[in-house]
């Protein structure tokens, strides 16, 4: 298994392309015309199996359509602000229109098997209903969407979401094993650094929100 981080920059999502037997991208950015520069020598957009967006914001959904013969993944309850195109008030804020396909709905506890690497579905509200992460636990690897970044911050919860849920979904994540944070913006982190971010996190959220 390799995991290839495109950490990206301004408003963009970071993109993560996980390479084994089978494809995934996990988040797609703001546009497809973007996320195909991006692309080039990492892997053909024909080559990806699946697109797994982390929640339904346009920053992290916006490239899904360079993806055509791929299938679209994101939890149930976030797939109906995919595909009505509000994508939770997002769309307006980048100027964006259109709504997406959602292949397969996501629940807790799912799995997806990229033949040498299993994908585990956590559901972890607050950023919005529908966020999740994506643990291998294998690895210690935790690819946190929006729900959590390295330093101890995480997202917002007024596009969608619920601080009170966050909070629960932070205190989750600091209790699982994490060895490498992917996490939606800003950089990845590993060993200690990694473990710290959730604890500090699930901390700050408890004392001041």
């Amino acid at each position: 298994m390799e995991i290839v981080p495109i950490v990206s920059t301004e408003y963009d999502s970071n993109v993560y392309v996980v390479i084994a037997e089978r494809v995934a991208v996990i988040d797609t950015g703001l546009s497809a015309s973007r996320l195909e520069q991006k692309l080039r020598g990492v892997i053909a957009p024909e080559r990806v199996d699946y697109v797994i967006n982390t929640h339904a914001h346009i920053d992290h959904c916006g490239g899904n359509p360079l993806f055509s013969r791929a299938e679209v993944l994101v939890h149930e309850l976030d797939a109906g602000a995919m595909s009505d195109g509000s994508f939770y008030g997002t769309s307006s804020l980048f100027s964006s229109t259109g709504r997406m396909r959602c292949h397969r709905v996501l629940r807790e506890g799912d799995s997806i098997d990229l033949g040498g690497a299993e994908l585990e579905v956590l559901h972890t509200p607050g950023h919005t209903p529908g966020s999740i992460c994506l643990y291998i636990a294998s690895e210690g690897a935790l690819f946190s969407g929006d729900t959590l970044f390295a330093g101890g911050s995480f997202g917002r919860a007024d596009l969608g979401g619920n601080m009170e849920h966050l909070k629960r979904s932070l205190r989750r994540l600091a209790a699982l094993e994490i060895e490498a944070l992917y996490p939606g913006h800003m950089e990845v982190v590993k060993g200690r650094e990694a473990r710290e971010s959730a604890r500090l996190a699930w901390e700050i959220a408890e004392e001041y929100y």
